[in-house]
């Protein structure tokens, strides 16, 4: 009986580990958020990506975009 709960405790902890590891960083969905910027994307218009950054690093984000853009990086 110990066997078994032990083998059933392993693998909920092992589930936990692995929903945990698959969550992205901060810094993943930021890289990901200003690769997913483009023409359409504005301070109300965020790409789905984006929903999860926040207002400020969203509208750097976006600045960053626009001068990008005018060739100004």
């Amino acid at each position: 009986m110990r066997i078994r709960i032990g083998v059933v405790v392993f693998a909920v902890v092992l589930l936990i580990a692995a929903f945990i590891s698959n969550i992205p960083s901060e810094a993943e969905t930021e890289s990901a958020c200003r690769r997913a910027l483009d023409n359409t994307s504005t301070w109300t218009v965020r790409p789905d990506i984006c929903q999860d950054v926040s207002a400020e690093t969203y509208r750097t984000f976006l600045l960053m975009y626009d001068l990008r853009e005018e060739g100004l990086d």
